[in-house]
């Protein structure tokens, strides 16, 4: 495998340099043991241990969004078993030129934003600075306390055919990959465990806990325990998985924009139980969308009156806002220059080879030599993509000069750099590919200095001869290790571990909202999938000869189906009762139809995926399960056979779910949340299924099946039958399944339970004894205990329904409806948007 790998290196005229291998085919010494340990394994066993990589990341629910693709949506994470590797050495020397250039930008950063003296002294051309958009205005003069303004950086480097690393691209404004490199290194220390320890590879963590430690020594208020909130722009982002994971494992509170609100110059977080102020922001959210007051208004990601609290220095912001413009390629031309004014010595890693076209000389060489050059907006954007001029005709580049010349302070052009190749593992074997290596750097308050992640993100095309290397274009992920004990200047004293005060009420109510709707989904789609069951099971064993309109007890499966889901006309057509199939075929597999099995799966998907910071691993385990049986029956169910068979797997994931939460889920509001919303939506379809199929009095026979399906839907008809052994009576299968306060499955035991989880709520009104939604439920839980079961067990005499019956699960319904909108309006009005049962925004697939 490795002999292979070397030959073509050698003889098929590789053009590019290598990581592992030389020109002469000998192996690098710090590659050595690595190459040794894939020869040993052979092919087999590393597509093996490939796999496994794969399904430990599959596992942990690691996934990445790729914009504008509509199968793009948490598609799984791709993590190449043969990492990138730097020697102890050469890192040093990499360690040393992402600190020195971190230090120049935040020297630059606060100049730009401060005495600008390096605009008036003509080292940055103004029209490089003010014609970006990343430079903000509204930012001049805002400053964090000390002098490091830049608290994170990141670089994506690569090796250039000299053998030394460039900086391709600097990432300041919302540098992402961190937790991606953090889930990368931990499925490669659960997969090859040995071949890390044995070749000394240096841990990462070291990173995050400066981070962490950085952000409590900068916040002015709240120092010991600073409310930190990490602003994501939502589920539909590139990296939200990134968002989710980061403040779960860092212990920040995930936030949208709608979380958040501006008040007497703070920045408050709406919670379950009011207002709580926020001390820092870590964002993730593009610095022109995060205040539309003072930037772009037709953001939403962001929150209204942000620049001002930190203009008034009321919240801080990690990367400041404004911190885009170090982002701008343009200044990479001038960075040689400005490490000797700034810094006194040479930039340690040089950039690409950039010329800015705002200058008449650089602008007529790009032009001459514009078909070996890559073309770049000074601004990165979806609408500045990058060109290479090779790729372009006569025409187009003509075209491309006149854009040039109208607006030439907006363009670079840069040295297409022949990066060099990293043994990935493509179709079954080691092949060549181009990688680029994201570095992370973050200030380190104490030391007064910046500490590098001892490793990062790598990338490397999947293509070979391909530059472009970004997830978004199909690039594959590698682990970065530094090879070499970590040298340690001293032994220093081990500080006391501070023990952190517990936190309560810090859910967000967009948080509360999405698992109050997560538990109603769940409930809806199990009810659904168990009356399907049954409806299936009955059509099935019905008698061709006789007509559905003709068959009480399909025909009121049938209605009663299209009642729970809301999918009128449905079944009470006589036309779609001519022809059932194509309609429950849809009401299993179609995730357009609102009420639809697939939509509901999917909504309880969505509201999971949007709160997945609050979930643990194993409930994402399960939840990739149901996804995945979700898109095999959107897919292959065909037949009324297939869907039956479908149903059950559903069924028992869903339950899974459940019960994994019900195991692992602490007790604080967000489980509670979670079982009010569940135990709601119970109440309603008990009452739902119990009015649609046993409304009604037929033949003997009929009552008799139509009692034993209402059972078998509540999962209690073995319990009936040890109970009462005797044959199915109205008054009794009543009484199960609305006043037994023992049986999960009966009114008065989900009424109770609703009951029990809103007293655990945090109360906003001390004084109120009696909460509104408390009352409605009370009342709903009076009538039930009150109500007279032989009453309502009886039949009109001259219509033949229970109207009684009827009447009384309209009553209990309807309070059912008010308490869910009383806890709606207490705890989640103030969200701006709604999730209702029957409204769907953007819906990802998990």
């Amino acid at each position: 495998m490795i002999e292979s790998y070397l030959i073509e290196k050698m003889f098929n005229n590789a053009p590019f340099l290598d990581e592992m291998a030389t020109d002469q085919g000998k192996i690098q010494p710090h590659w050595e043991r690595l190459a040794r340990y894939y020869e040993q394994i052979g092919k087999e066993r590393l597509g093996q241990f490939h796999d496994e990589v794969g399904r430990q990341l599959r596992e942990n629910g690691v996934t990445y969004n790729v914009y504008g693709d509509p199968n793009g949506m948490n598609r799984p994470w791709i993590l190449d078993p043969v990492p990138m590797v730097f020697n102890s050495e050469e890192w040093e020397a990499i360690e040393k030129g992402l600190v020195q250039r971190t230090n120049l930008l935040n020297l630059i950063l606060s100049d730009l934003y401060g005495s600008q003296t390096l605009i008036k002294e003509g080292l940055i051309p103004f029209e490089l600075v003010y014609n970006h958009k990343g430079f903000l205005r509204q930012a001049h003069n805002v400053k964090l306390d000390g002098d490091q303004q830049l608290i994170q950086y990141s670089s994506d480097l690569a090796r250039g055919p000299d053998g030394k690393m460039w900086v391709l691209h600097d990432r300041t404004d919302a540098p992402s990959g961190s937790g991606y490199t953090f889930e990368n290194r931990a499925a490669m220390t659960r997969v090859f465990p040995d071949l890390i320890r044995e070749n000394h590879v240096r841990k990462i963590t070291s990173y995050y806990q400066t981070f962490k430690n950085t952000l409590s020594n900068l916040t002015k208020n709240n120092k010991e325990n600073p409310r930190v909130v990490l602003l994501s722009p939502g589920p539909t982002n590139e990296t939200f998985f990134e968002h989710a994971y980061i403040s779960s494992f860092m212990g920040f509170t995930l936030a949208f924009g709608e979380d958040l609100t501006v008040s007497d110059g703070y920045v408050w977080l709406k919670t379950i139980k009011g207002l709580e102020k926020v001390d820092v922001i870590i964002r993730r959210v593009d610095d022109v969308f995060c205040d539309p007051l003072e930037f772009r208004n037709d953001s939403h990601l962001g929150v209204v009156g942000l620049m001002e609290a930190v203009r008034q220095r009321k919240v801080l912001v990690i990367n400041p806002l404004g911190s885009r413009v170090l982002e701008n390629p343009g200044l990479m031309a001038f960075l040689p220059k400005l490490s000797k004014h700034l810094l006194g010595e040479d930039l340690a890693i040089p950039s690409v080879a950039t010329w800015w076209c705002g200058q008449p000389s650089e602008m007529t060489y790009v032009f001459e030599r514009m078909e070996s050059l890559v073309i770049r907006n000074i601004y990165r954007g979806t609408n500045h993509k990058s060109v290479f001029g090779g790729d372009l005709s006569k025409a187009e580049l003509e075209n491309l000069k006149r854009e040039i010349r109208r607006s030439p302070f907006l363009y670079v052009g840069q040295e297409m750099v022949e990066f060099s190749t990293t043994p990935s593992w493509i179709n079954g074997k080691l092949e060549a590919r181009n990688a680029v290596f994201r570095s992370y750097v973050v200030a380190d308050s104490e030391n007064k200095d910046y500490t590098v992640m001892p490793g990062g993100l790598s990338r490397s095309s999947s293509e070979q001869g391909a530059f472009l290397v970004s997830n978004q274009t199909g690039g594959i992920s590698k682990d970065t290790w530094v090879l070499g004990k970590l040298k340690e200047p001293g032994a220093s004293p081990i500080k006391p571990v501070r023990i952190q005060p517990l936190v309560h009420n810090v859910l967000p109510s967009r948080t509360g909202e999405r698992l109050f709707w997560l538990g109603r989904y769940l409930e809806r789609s199990a009810y659904t999938v168990r009356l399907m069951r049954m409806t299936l099971l009955s059509y099935n064993e019905a008698d061709e000869d006789i007509h559905i309109q003709e068959n009480p007890v399909l025909n009121t499966l049938l209605q009663t189906l299209t009642t729970m889901t809301c999918t009128f006309p449905g079944f009470t057509e006589k036309d779609i009762l001519k022809n059932p199939e194509p309609e429950l075929l849809a009401l299993v597999h179609d995730i357009k139809k609102s009420g639809s099995l697939a939509f509901s799966v999917q909504s309880f998907l969505a509201n999971a995926y949007a709160v997945r910071d609050r979930l643990s691993l194993d409930t994402w385990r399960i939840l990739d399960s149901i996804s995945e049986e979700l898109t095999r029956m959107r897919k292959s169910v065909t037949t009324l056979t297939q869907a039956y068979h479908s149903l059950d797997n559903m069924v028992v994931k869903l339950m899974a779910f459940y019960g994994l939460n019900l195991d692992n889920m602490t007790r604080e509001p967000t489980w509670h949340l979670l079982n009010i919303g569940r135990f709601i939506e119970s109440a309603v379809n008990n009452c739902t299924i119990l009015r649609g199929m046993l409304s009604k009095h037929f033949d003997p026979e009929s009552n008799k099946e139509l009692m034993e399906d209402t059972l078998r839907c509540n999962e209690s008809l073995v319990t009936y039958r040890y109970r009462y052994r005797s044959n199915l009576e109205m008054n009794g299968v009543l009484s199960l399944l609305m006043l037994h306060e023992d049986n999960p499955r009966s009114l008065i035991f989900q009424l109770l339970e609703i009951d029990h989880h809103l007293k655990a709520l945090p109360v906003n009104n001390e004084a109120e004894l009696f909460s509104i939604e408390r009352k409605k439920l009370l009342e709903a839980i009076t009538k039930i205990r009150l109500c007279d079961i032989d009453k309502l067990s009886a039949a009109d005499t001259e219509s033949h329904e229970f109207t009684a019956l009827t009447s009384f699960l309209d009553e209990i319904i309807e309070l059912l409806q008010d308490t869910s909108d009383v806890v709606y309006e207490k705890y989640f009005s103030h969200t701006g948007s709604s999730y209702r049962m029957m409204q769907t925004s953007v819906i990802p697939e998990i």
